[in-house]
């Protein structure tokens, strides 16, 4: 049997709605690895965000961090690929004039492993919380440099739609997507979770990998379609189920241990 590399998205795919691993997963997971599998993660989160899961799973593998824009040898911290994007002016000013008209919105920029903030307020707090990261204050030399991405949370559709819109008016060559709902991610040309894959594998030197990867939303859809298998869990975006080759279970029952135990462990009896 060919060597399995499973890379699995965080929220809303392995992690539950308290955003931790549940044992089944962690159990699952290590098996798997006994096996002789491959396991990683493949997310928008920050180095500091994933740090603990990487911990707990005793994960050795490059992982795939803000959504593509970077891959980092978990053991050593090593960037082993990156790619990263300049902001113009009339878009930081564009971005500062919304923070400014209402208390819905955050905006966070992420730079050399450092996450800045230029307001806080209860939606920055929020996914401070969520991420276990705390934003550093916005500094003017930020406006001048290469970021690695900018990510605008907003409670508000339209003001996330427009701000979207503002940056393809722009011209400025990127990626857009959302990771969820009312998260919108600017990231560098070029920079998404199915390219970082196929970064990965190039990375790993595996001769003829086998690669299936787990995701929920729309950050994901380039990774699914990239990977050999590309698994949707239940809870998934629509279009990110139509696009994956299957659908398991949702996310707050254990999706990766039923991915493990119902494809992986019956394949390799099989084998």
């Amino acid at each position: 049997m060919k060597k399995i590399i499973l890379i699995s998205d965080l929220d809303g795919t392995l992690l539950n709605q308290t955003h931790q691993i549940s044992p089944e997963n962690e159990n699952a997971i290590r098996r798997f690895k006994e096996m002789g599998g491959l396991f990683t993660l493949a997310t928008g989160r920050m180095e500091a965000a994933v740090e603990p899961f990487i911990q707990k799973l005793g994960i050795d593998v490059p992982v795939i961090l803000y959504n593509g824009a970077k891959i980092v040898d978990p053991v050593t911290k090593k960037v082993l690929y990156e790619k990263q994007l300049t902001i113009p002016l009339s878009l930081w000013s564009r971005f500062m004039a919304s923070l400014t008209e209402a208390d819905d919105m955050a905006l966070l920029v992420y730079r050399d492993g450092q996450v800045y903030a230029p307001v806080r307020n209860a939606v920055l707090e929020k996914h401070e919380k969520k991420d276990g990261v705390v934003c550093l204050p916005f500094t003017d030399d930020l406006i001048a440099g290469p970021v690695t991405k900018v990510m605008i949370i907003s409670d508000s559709v339209q003001k996330a739609n427009e701000l979207e819109q503002a940056v393809l008016n722009s011209g400025l060559p990127c990626e857009m997507v959302y990771s969820e709902s009312n998260y919108l991610e600017i990231l560098p040309q070029h920079a998404t979770k199915g390219t970082a894959l196929e970064e990965l594998v190039r990375i790993l030197q595996i001769d003829q990998p086998y690669t299936i990867a787990v995701g929920d939303n729309l950050n994901d859809l380039a990774m699914i379609r990239q990977a050999d298998l590309g698994y949707a869990v239940e809870n998934a975006h629509p279009q990110l189920a139509a696009a994956a080759d299957a659908v398991t279970v949702h996310h707050e029952r254990h999706a990766i241990a039923a991915i493990i135990g119902d494809y992986i462990e019956k394949r390799r009896e099989l084998a």
